[in-house]
């Protein structure tokens, strides 16, 4: 696809917005699916008094994902929403993509369905699309500071201009990527695919080491981003990115970074 000439010098990144605009709006066809074609109809065996909290799971996860793949995919066309660089980033503040949602939600309906002693298929893949979500969400964040940090961007809001020259070396890169745009593709609610159990150990890692909140989350939110890569086909790319973006704290993850490379 062809990015907007105005955007070319952030292409790769206003592509991968694109990419993961196209990932939600795969999901939203998942939404549909496991509400309409599998067990979710049996979730009137739950309290019409708690129900709602099972529901919700649904409400919230098909909402985010319908919104999310509208804004993401209008960025490249839609100029009155957004005209600038600027305007990209400044729309997806206080969205989902920083967390304007309760991210309790898919717990609790895991709960109330324990509570109630009722199995739902339907409930469970919805609680595992709802956290996949979430790790698109962690990327939007990642790319939305990239662009942030931009010369474009600050060209655009007349902040000096502090040019940089990346040393950052990775080698020993080989494997394939996976175009999602394939003519071919369909959207599926099944999947072979099994998150590597690595990108947890990682975040666990980085909660032990004490950081302040705000490194922290900076920190998860680069893992969470990686993890969704894993999984779309783009993860060598997002693997320089996540080896830039950590660098400062880069001991946190020496002994991962042998599991990470057998992974590309």
């Amino acid at each position: 696809m062809d990015i907007r000439k105005d955007l070319e010098s952030v292409a790769q990144y206003i592509s991968r917005l694109l990419s993961i605009g196209y990932e939600f709006s795969r999901f939203d066809k998942d939404w549909v699916h496991l509400k309409n074609e599998e067990d979710f109809r049996f979730i009137s065996r739950i309290p019409f008094a708690t129900r709602n909290k099972v529901e919700a799971v649904y409400a919230e996860g098909r909402d985010m994902a319908l919104y999310m793949s509208d804004e993401l995919l209008s960025i490249n066309s839609d100029f009155s929403k957004f005209p600038t660089l600027t305007a990209i980033i400044e729309r997806f503040k206080d969205t989902w993509v920083y967390g304007n949602y309760d991210s309790k939600v898919p717990n609790i309906a895991k709960k109330t369905c324990e509570e109630n002693a009722v199995q739902l298929w339907s409930v469970e893949q919805m609680c595992s699309l709802f956290k996949k979500q979430e790790q698109l969400l962690a990327a939007v964040r990642i790319t939305l500071q990239m662009l942030q940090d931009s010369d474009l961007y600050k060209m655009e809001n007349g902040l000096p201009l502090m040019k940089q020259e990346a040393n950052i070396h990775v080698s020993g890169i080989s494997g394939s990527s996976i175009n999602i745009h394939s003519s071919g593709a369909t959207a599926t609610t099944t999947t072979n695919y099994n998150e590597p159990t690595i990108f947890n150990e990682m975040i666990e890692a980085i909660k032990s080491k004490n950081f302040d909140g705000a490194t922290e989350s900076h920190l998860i939110d680069n893992v969470q981003a990686l993890a969704a890569s894993h999984q779309s086909g783009c993860f060598k790319e997002a693997y320089k990115d996540f080896i830039n973006n950590v660098s400062a704290h880069i001991t946190v993850f020496t002994p991962f970074l042998a599991g990470i490379s057998s992974l590309l």
